[in-house]
């Protein structure tokens, strides 16, 4: 390993990523404790509290899906119970996010050669993204332990919880610090990363429901097992941390011996001339987004087979306790079709996040310069815009198909009866048009201000926020109207209104005549 100028490579880093880490590091701070503020207000009396951990302490459904919360039965516990799910996926996503874009997508992009060809070593610009992740990282730790003292827990139980979300964060950096130096593209990096983070989640899952050491085997059972509310062990901080330093030492050695531009494995050739499908607008678009979509589907087949699978469970839960139905958000009357509720918002959630993952890719073929040459020849923007647009929706029709056909199979095996396969369609294609409009508004600000695409994932963010935490935290009332799925209704357990359906779809339309317009006017590349 030679060369220096890791000064450089960090001040080059701050320039050009200081959006992306000030997002990752605002937006999960701001999320996790507007939870905790909320769930302090709702839990603010110890017999509350008292009533919530009798509801979800017995359950091995739940703990299959929010993990084994030592020390529930306190405000700390139920607010680490709320978050479980979400900071379960956050938490990584916020290490896979700021250093996938720092290494391999700037590789791809011939940034990272300009930095190089100067008195810069080759494993500088890895070892500044860590660094750089390493202290947004750190700076969503305090400000979340600021925010859980603030609401009343204590400041060492708050310090522990926040290190033990921090540390899983910080290990997934690592990973995909060493991913990028595996993989030659940046959706490979994302895709692995997020492979091995649904592994993760699964691990973790029948761990924690099996009550054996298979936690152990999982990150997030690493987070887990740091107990901050009830043994405090904060020698289990140790795993993390020695996980990430060998997988950061592996990453920045590897980058100063490859190439640059290639990876440790480049796959196979492909063949010397493209398919016929390949060589149209719409079979390109569909070839670009495939892994992305399986990334996605997976992730939505997870969370319906998983829900489907302990139905059963989680209706003896309901039976044996009447507020298990409060605490996951819908109503105890019709159990079953709650529980389906409860999973179809689940499943928008995802299908939403690949629409605008979707609209995300185009901004980086024009970044990349790949978008200029395809518009400069006879295809139109409007047919290129028309495609792509085409391509996402087919995608979002999989992903609403399949996940309700495997909610609905895997929820009649788990309950022994014939499955509503027609009923759970149903209700996930009535997410459709909250979907849409998402989708549609990610494309608007494509097509009217490029550089401004990080808002449409601040919105997704929102809309996910609103529609996870939204009822158990009692938000007021605009503030949940500002996510289109809570328009929806929630199917099958009510049938959705048809008027704001018909709006939701109204506004998609509007918004993608906005995008059409605004991609036609504008300079291609920009920004």
């Amino acid at each position: 390993m030679t060369g220096g100028g890791i000064g450089t490579a960090l001040v080059v880093g701050w320039r050009t990523q200081w959006r992306l880490l000030l997002g990752w590091t605002v937006v999960p701070a701001t999320v996790m404790v507007a939870t905790a503020a909320g769930v302090a207000g709702l839990y603010d009396t110890p017999a509350k509290i008292r009533t919530y951990a009798a509801a979800v302490g017995g359950g091995g459904a739940l703990l299959a899906i929010n993990g084994r919360v030592e020390g529930v039965a306190s405000l700390g516990g139920v607010i680490e119970n709320e978050l479980g799910f979400l900071a379960a996926f956050m938490m990584p996503l916020v290490g896979i996010a700021l250093v996938a874009r720092s290494t391999r997508r700037e590789e791809e992009n011939g940034r990272m050669e300009t930095v190089l060809a100067g008195r810069v070593g080759r494993y500088a610009p890895a070892l500044a993204a860590l660094i750089l992740a390493g202290a947004a990282i750190l700076a969503t730790t305090a400000a979340f332990t600021a925010g859980l003292a603030a609401v009343g827990v204590p400041l060492a139980e708050a310090g522990l919880y926040a290190a033990s979300l921090g540390a899983l964060a910080l290990a997934f950096a690592a990973l995909t610090a060493l991913l990028a130096q595996l993989a030659r593209h940046t959706r490979g990096v994302y895709a692995a990363g997020l492979l091995v983070l649904v592994v993760a989640y699964v691990l973790r899952g029948v761990g924690d429901a099996s009550h054996t050491w298979i936690t152990w085997l999982s990150p997030l059972g690493w987070a887990e097992k740091a107990a901050p509310f009830a043994a405090a062990r904060w020698w289990t901080l140790l795993v993390p941390a020695l996980v990430a330093t060998l997988l950061c030492s592996t990453a920045v050695l590897l980058a100063a011996r490859r190439d640059l531009g290639a990876a440790l494995r480049d796959g196979s050739r492909g063949p010397g001339r493209a398919a016929a499908y390949l060589r149209t607008a719409t079979g390109l678009a569909a070839w670009m987004q495939r892994s992305m979509l399986l990334g996605w589907l997976a992730g939505s087949v997870l969370m319906a087979a998983t829900m489907g699978l302990l139905a059963r469970q989680l209706l003896e839960a309901v039976a044996g306790n009447t507020a298990v139905p409060a605490a996951m958000g819908f109503s105890g009357a019709r159990p079953v079709d709650g529980v389906l509720a409860v999973t179809q918002l689940y499943l928008a959630v995802i299908a939403t996040g690949y629409t605008v993952s979707a609209v995300g890719a185009l901004r980086q073929e024009e970044v990349a310069g790949r978008l200029e040459p395809r518009l400069a020849g006879t295809l139109p923007r409007r047919a290129w815009l028309t495609c792509n647009a085409i391509v996402t929706l087919g995608g979002l029709v999989v992903l609403v198909v399949v996940g309700s056909l495997v909610l609905a199979l895997t929820t009649g095996w788990s309950l022994g009866n014939h499955p509503d396969v027609a009923g759970v369609l149903a209700a996930g294609f009535a997410y459709v048009p909250a979907e849409l409009a998402v989708a549609a508004l990610a494309l608007a600000v494509f097509s009217l201000r490029p550089r401004a695409y990080p808002l449409a994932w601040a919105a997704y963010a929102g809309t996910a926020f609103i529609a996870l935490l939204g009822t158990g935290l009692h938000l007021p009332g605009w503030v949940v109207d500002l996510a289109p799925t809570s328009h929806v209704g929630h199917p099958p357990l009510s049938d959705p209104s048809v008027g704001p359906l018909v709006v939701l779809t109204l506004c998609a339309a509007m918004l993608w005549l906005a995008a059409e317009q605004g991609l036609r006017r504008r300079a291609v590349p920009q920004g």
